[in-house]
């Protein structure tokens, strides 16, 4: 299922699923102030009932995709469960020569879920990706989507 029509599922459906980190709903403007970092694009979908968000951003010559999944039933998961799920279990990236451990952090929503953010680097300025995958959209659907402009604004 692409990745608009999984959230009109999910939205639709809120009962069936954990929580989806609150990103789904936010305007993506092209720049973000005051970094200067770049949005690319976006995925999501779910790992059974565990509906995961990805931005693909890019920074100080450096791209990378966070993923966003919540903490609920896997609050202790350490670096390597949680490469496991993503990758062996989901399929939703795989390692190329030179990948790098993600780093990983928790946070809380504005509606007071937990979610673990996985930062991965996808390449570094003009050398080789080092990994496959994820597919990415354009933010500008998933801002029309939320009733923003294509470039985020209201």
């Amino acid at each position: 299922m692409k990745p608009i029509e999984f959230l009109k599922h999910y939205r639709s459906n809120p009962d069936f699923y954990l929580p989806m980190i609150d990103h789904e709903k936010k305007p993506y403007p092209k720049k973000v102030p005051p970094y200067g970092d770049i949005n690319i694009g976006w995925d999501c979908g779910a790992i059974g009932r565990r509906p995961y968000f990805v931005e693909c951003w890019s920074g100080d010559h450096v791209t990378m995709v966070t993923f966003y999944i919540s903490t609920l039933g896997i609050e202790n998961y350490s670096v390597e469960a949680l490469e496991k799920l993503l990758i062996v279990e989901a399929s939703l990236y795989f390692p190329k020569v030179g990948y790098r451990k993600p780093g990983v952090a928790k946070l809380v929503d504005s509606y007071n879920n937990e979610f673990f953010l996985i930062n991965i680097v996808v390449g570094i300025e003009d050398e080789d990706s080092v990994i496959v995958g994820p597919v990415i959209y354009p933010f500008s659907r998933l801002n029309e989507l939320n009733g923003y402009s294509a470039e985020g604004e209201t």
